[in-house]
């Protein structure tokens, strides 16, 4: 007998939706699912810790660079041009694991500056304990934070099936949109090491327009930084192979590794984050626009000295020292993508 594509793609979602029921019973039914299913087609600075607070003496204040889009016929061409500053300092910071320490403590600590972050959900950590739930979640996105997705149930991207992969990346973007978060776009994926697996990579562009996958000191915008020699971010080369960088790559610098190789030194570690967020003003400055974006990323926010979490007062201190030189920071949701340059861009 032959089965008609529509009962084929009938029986894959009922398969998809059943093993959601088993595992995830309070995430989403079979109905969303299949309902979703429908729509997809060096500054010299001192860091002093003392046992009250983390002071910052810095030797001088900096601007905010601004920036604006240059146009090529009234449409973006995908670049953006540093006009107002010598000083191109954009940095975008991420927490990761959905961890409570994020609403309670790193929260407020970005509210003093105004600074928007991203901030990746793992759907089946919500609400256990230690972790977010989804009344924090909702409250971060109502202040103006970034919301994106990192998976349902942390798993290894790289050992799963077609249909599994669909469940873990599609599903998360679900379940997130089922509580209440709008318009998810960035998939983070766990360990960071899926860059060069096609099947992973096709399966998160069919839900998502970007992925942060891979360590580095700086991401560039026109993915043209690193030693793949490539000139853009188009996902696949001429002959259809996946390119080493593109907008599923999106690399960031752990700050957990700093805390763990330097066994919570405060002021050790504080120096390694001004080196990096400073990473990328040479670049854009010789090339006269913002290209290298250094992105920092966060788990735990507390004083318990894990290897996943960062110091309070360092925090404090490493948001101050933006603040106080002049760097603007912005959520990895501000990313837009030019299908003609096949360059990425701030909006």
């Amino acid at each position: 007998m032959i089965l008609s594509h529509n009962t084929v793609k009938l029986a894959f979602y009922i398969i998809l939706g059943l093993s959601g029921y088993f595992l995830l019973p309070n995430l989403f039914t079979f109905a969303d699912i299949f309902a979703a299913s429908q729509k997809h087609t060096a500054h010299d600075s001192i860091i002093i810790t003392t046992g009250e607070a983390t002071k910052i003496h810095s030797s001088h204040n900096n601007a905010i660079a601004k920036t604006q889009q240059i146009l090529a016929k009234g449409k973006p061409n995908g670049l953006i041009n540093n006009t107002l500053s010598g000083n191109s300092k954009v940095v975008i910071l991420t927490f990761g694991d959905t961890e409570k320490s994020q609403f309670t403590t790193a929260k407020p600590i970005l509210d003093q500056y105004g600074y928007k972050a991203s901030f990746f959900i793992t759907c089946n950590y919500v609400g256990q304990t230690h972790r977010l739930n989804w009344n924090d979640i909702v409250t971060l996105q109502q202040d103006g934070q970034d919301i994106e997705s990192k998976g349902i149930t942390h798993a290894d991207l790289n050992n799963l099936s077609s249909s599994a992969l669909d469940f873990e990346i599609g599903g998360s973007k679900l379940c997130l949109q089922t509580h209440g978060i709008t318009s998810p776009n960035i998939f983070a994926a766990v360990h960071g090491d899926v860059g060069n697996n096609p099947a992973v990579i096709d399966t998160i562009s069919k839900y998502y327009g970007y992925a942060d996958d891979g360590f580095a000191n700086m991401m560039f915008l026109h993915c043209d930084g690193y030693d793949s020699n490539q000139t853009n971010c188009q996902t696949h080369d001429g002959n259809g192979i996946l390119s080493a960088a593109n907008r599923y790559s999106i690399r960031e610098a752990s700050h957990n590794s700093w805390d763990a190789r330097y066994v919570h030194n405060d002021q050790t570690i504080f120096q390694k984050f001004v080196e990096e967020v400073n990473s990328g003003v040479g670049v854009n400055n010789k090339r006269g626009m913002v290209d290298a974006i250094p992105i920092v990323a966060y788990h735990i926010i507390d004083n318990s000295k894990d290897p996943s979490s960062t110091d309070i007062n360092l925090f404090a201190a490493e948001m101050k020292y933006l603040h106080e030189n002049g760097f603007k920071v912005v959520p990895m949701s501000d990313l837009g993508y030019d299908e003609s340059t096949k360059y990425m861009y701030l909006e």
